[in-house]
C-alpha cells in the first residue's frame, strides 16, 4: 500500500512539473520558420552542405519539420520532412531508454553488476580491476574501457558486417581504468547496454526498440536496420534489413572536395547499431522529442512513466565531475548552451545530428546535416534561435584578474583519453586525440585550435561562444575537461606528445633519404673507405625509407578524406609499412655494433664518425618513439 501510495504522489508530481515547468507561450510557427529557412539556406550555400533535416517542437506542438537542399545526387531526389538522415549517436538514446524500462519493470537495477544480465560469452573479466562495472557506469560512460573506432566499427562493404552478439564477443574491448571515475565516450559501453536489453527482453535489438520505444511513440519509420538484402541477412545471421519504403527516402552522404559535392557510399554501423545506426525523419524526430519534451506523452505511449522520464533528466554524479554530469545517458548542454539543457550529438563520418531539449523553457530542435563540412550549423543555429525565441543566454562570465598566471598553469601538451590501449590503432587514434594548449599575450589560452579566457578555478570561458572547458589536477597530472564531457585530455611530456612524435619522423626521413642516396652513390665506388660498413649503414636507411613510403602509400588517401581510413583500414600497404619499420627498427642497432666492431672502418675521419653517430642515434630515438606509440609491426582483431 505505501509503495501504491508514493508511485500515486510521484506521478502527480511528475504530471504537475511537466505542465507547469515554464511560462514559455507557444512559439510563433511563421517567425520561427522563416528565422530557420534563412540559417539553413546560408549554410547551404556558405558551407556547400548537400541536404540537412530540422525539427523544432514546443510543449503546444510541432513548431516545423522541414528538409532542405538535396538527399540524393543520382537520381536528384530533394530532402523533405520524411527524408530519413543518420544521426550517429543520437541512436544511444534509444539504448538508455529501453534499459529504464527494465529498470521501471523491476528486471534490473542501475546499481547491478553488468555481469548480472549479459549472456555467458559476453561477460566482462574483472582484467585486475577491483570494482564490478554497473548499469549506471555504463549510462555515464565511465566504465572505464579503452575505445576503438578502426578496423570494422563502420564499414562501406555490408559483407563484412555482422550481429551484434557476434561482434561484442569478437572484438572485445580492455578495461584501462576503475568504473565511476571519468566519463570518457564508448560506443562499445552503450553497445553491451543494449545487449543486456537484448538478453533479459529476449528480443533482437530492432525488434525490441521499435516495439517498445519507437512505435507506441507514433514513430513509424525511425530504424536502426539498415540496407541489406535479405539474403545476405539470412548468410550472415544479420536482422532483416531496413524496409524498401524506407531505403527510397534515405539521405545519401557527402563530401564537399574538390570544388564539388562527392556522393559517398552508405556508412553501415557494424556490430554496434544500437550506438550509432539510427536512420530518421524530422517529422519523426519532432515526436521523440515531444515526448522527451513532456512526459506526459512518454506515459501516455505506455513507453514510461512521467517520473521515470523526468529523472532521466537528473544526472547520475562520477568522480570527477568539472564540467558536465551525464544525464542518464543524455548529454548535459548546460555548459555548451548556457541554459539548463540536455540531448545528444551524432557523428558518423559524412552525416552529422544535434538533438537538444531546453524542459525549462519547453522547446526542442533538432538538426542533421548529410555533408561534414557543415559541422558548425549543428552549434550556431541552435544557439542563435535559442537567443532569438527563448531569450539570451546569461552574460559570459568576466576574465580573472592574474588570467597570465591562470593560463600558464595549464599549458602544454594533452593527450585524450578516449582512444584504444592496444592494437595497431591505438598509435593513429593517439596522434588524433592530442593536442596542445597554448597560452596568449593577454591570458588567453588556445586549446585544439579554440580559444578561451580564464574566469577561474580552473575554468576557461570561449571567446566566441558560450561553451566552456576546465583544468585540474588527477594524480598529480593536468587533466583536460572538454565542454560535453566526452574525451578528457592528461597534460604529457613533450618527448610523450604528438609534437615529439612528427619533430623525430621528420628529422628520421630526412637522415633515412640522406643514406638512401648515399647508398646508391657508394655502389659506383668500389675503392671508396670502409665501404663495407658504410653500405651497412646507407642500407639500413633504404629499409627505413620503404617503410615511411609504405606509410605515405596506406595514409595518402585520408588526408582529404578520413573516411578513406576508417572505411580502408587497414589495407594492404599499411601492415606490411609497419612491418617494415620494425624491421627497420630491430635493425638499427645491429647494424651499428657491426659497424663499430667487426666491419669498422679504420680511415673513416672524426667528422665521418660523427655524421653515422648522430644518423644512428636519430634512427635510435625514432625506433624507441615508434616502439611506444604503437607503429612498429600490425595487430588488429585477426
Amino acid at each position: 500500500m505505501l509503495r501504491t501510495w508514493c508511485a500515486l504522489v510521484l506521478g502527480c508530481v511528475a504530471l504537475m512539473a511537466a505542465g507547469g515547468a515554464g511560462a514559455q507561450a507557444p512559439l510563433d510557427r511563421a517567425k520561427v520558420s522563416a528565422f530557420v529557412d534563412g540559417a539553413v539556406e546560408e549554410a547551404l550555400k556558405t558551407n556547400h552542405i548537400a541536404g540537412v533535416s530540422v525539427a523544432v517542437v514546443d510543449r503546444s506542438g510541432v513548431v516545423m519539420t522541414r528538409g532542405y537542399g538535396m538527399a540524393a545526387l543520382s537520381p536528384r531526389r530533394a530532402a523533405d520532412a520524411d527524408t530519413l538522415f543518420r544521426v550517429g549517436s543520437i541512436s544511444k538514446t534509444g539504448v538508455w531508454i529501453s534499459l529504464m524500462q527494465l529498470v521501471q519493470a523491476g528486471k534490473i537495477g542501475l546499481d547491478d553488476p553488468i555481469n548480472a544480465h549479459l549472456p555467458a560469452d559476453l561477460q566482462i573479466a574483472d582484467q585486475g580491476f577491483k570494482q564490478p562495472i554497473r548499469i549506471r557506469d555504463l549510462m555515464t560512460h565511465s566504465a572505464g574501457f579503452e575505445d576503438s573506432i578502426l578496423q570494422n566499427f563502420i564499414v562501406q562493404d555490408r559483407n563484412r558486417l555482422i550481429p551484434l552478439h557476434d561482434f561484442l564477443r569478437t572484438h572485445p574491448l580492455h578495461r584501462v581504468r576503475e568504473p565511476g571515475l571519468v566519463s570518457v565516450y564508448s560506443n562499445y559501453g552503450a553497445t553491451l547496454a543494449a545487449a543486456i536489453v537484448v538478453h533479459v527482453s529476449g528480443q533482437l535489438w530492432e525488434d525490441y526498440v521499435e516495439q517498445h520505444v519507437f512505435r507506441p511513440l507514433g514513430m513509424m519509420d525511425a530504424t536502426y536496420r539498415q540496407p541489406y538484402p535479405m539474403a545476405l541477412a539470412t548468410r550472415l545471421g544479420l536482422p532483416a534489413p531496413m524496409p524498401a519504403a524506407s531505403t527510397a527516402r534515405l539521405a545519401d552522404s557527402f563530401l564537399y572536395a574538390d570544388g564539388a559535392l562527392q556522393a559517398k557510399g552508405f556508412e553501415y554501423v557494424n556490430g554496434g547499431e544500437p550506438a550509432g545506426a539510427l536512420s530518421i525523419s524530422a517529422n519523426d524526430m519532432a515526436r521523440y522529442m515531444q515526448a522527451l519534451l513532456d512526459p506526459t506523452v512518454m506515459q501516455k505511449a505506455g513507453v514510461l512513466n512521467a517520473d521515470t522520464t523526468l529523472a532521466m533528466r537528473t544526472s547520475l554524479p562520477v568522480k570527477e565531475p568539472q564540467v558536465s554530469i551525464w544525464r542518464h545517458g543524455f548529454m548535459d548542454f548546460g555548459p555548451l548552451l548556457r541554459r539548463p539543457t540536455f540531448g545528444h550529438g551524432g557523428d558518423l563520418i559524412y552525416q552529422h545530428a544535434m538533438m537538444i531539449i531546453d524542459p525549462d523553457d519547453g522547446v526542442a530542435i533538432f538538426i542533421a546535416i548529410n555533408t561534414p563540412s557543415g559541422a558548425r550549423l549543428l552549434t550556431v543555429l541552435p544557439q542563435n534561435f535559442f537567443n532569438t525565441f527563448v531569450g539570451p543566454a546569461p552574460a559570459l562570465p568576466p576574465r580573472v584578474a592574474d588570467a597570465k598566471a591562470e593560463s600558464a598553469k595549464v599549458v602544454g601538451q594533452y593527450e585524450g583519453l578516449r582512444r584504444p590501449a592496444f592494437r595497431s590503432e591505438r598509435a593513429f587514434m593517439r596522434l588524433i586525440q592530442g593536442g596542445e594548449v597554448t597560452a596568449t599575450k593577454d591570458g588567453d589560452i588556445t586549446a585544439f585550435d579554440e580559444r578561451y579566457y580564464p574566469i577561474g578555478h580552473g575554468v576557461f570561458q570561449r571567446t566566441d561562444g558560450p561553451q566552456t572547458i576546465s583544468f585540474h589536477e588527477q594524480d598529480g597530472r593536468m587533466r583536460l575537461y572538454d565542454a560535453d564531457s566526452t574525451n578528457p585530455a592528461d597534460r604529457v611530456s613533450f618527448i610523450a606528445s604528438g609534437e615529439w612524435l612528427q619533430v623525430i619522423v621528420m628529422i628520421g626521413i630526412f637522415v633515412a633519404a640522406w643514406g638512401s642516396l648515399s647508398f646508391w652513390l657508394k655502389l659506383g665506388r668500389a675503392d671508396e673507405p670502409g665501404r663495407r660498413a658504410g653500405l651497412l649503414l646507407d642500407g639500413l636507411c633504404l629499409v627505413w625509407a620503404a617503410g615511411f613510403a609504405l606509410l605515405y602509400v596506406a595514409l595518402a588517401p585520408s588526408l582529404a578524406d578520413q573516411g578513406a581510413l576508417i572505411f580502408g583500414y587497414p589495407g594492404k600497404a599499411l601492415p606490411i609499412g609497419l612491418w617494415t619499420l620494425a624491421l627497420a627498427s630491430a635493425a638499427t642497432p645491429v647494424a651499428a655494433i657491426v659497424a663499430v666492431g667487426p666491419w669498422r672502418p679504420k680511415d673513416w675521419s672524426w667528422w665521418r664518425w660523427g655524421k653515422q653517430g648522430l644518423a644512428m642515434a636519430i634512427l635510435l630515438a625514432l625506433a624507441v618513439t615508434l616502439l611506444d606509440w604503437g607503429f612498429l609491426g600490425f595487430s588488429g582483431w585477426r
